[in-house]
């Protein structure tokens, strides 16, 4: 007996009411994501490539 036969696609459908939340919730998530981004992301990649600068350069020949 397959478990799956005993529900039909309808049962399997979320409501519209619950998708409209989920995309909601998701695209909140997503727009504070590049907010952060925005503040955070974006000085702290500048900061590191400003501080590689600042290594000392590495050499392959033998000394």
């Amino acid at each position: 007996m397959n478990l799956l036969e005993d529900f039909d696609d309808e049962d399997l459908k979320a409501p519209e009411a619950l998708k409209e939340m989920l995309v909601s919730e998701i695209e909140l998530i997503r727009e504070a994501m590049t907010i952060v981004n925005m503040f955070v992301g974006e000085p702290m990649k500048a900061s590191l490539m400003y501080l590689q600068e600042f290594e000392p350069k590495k050499t392959t020949t033998n000394e």
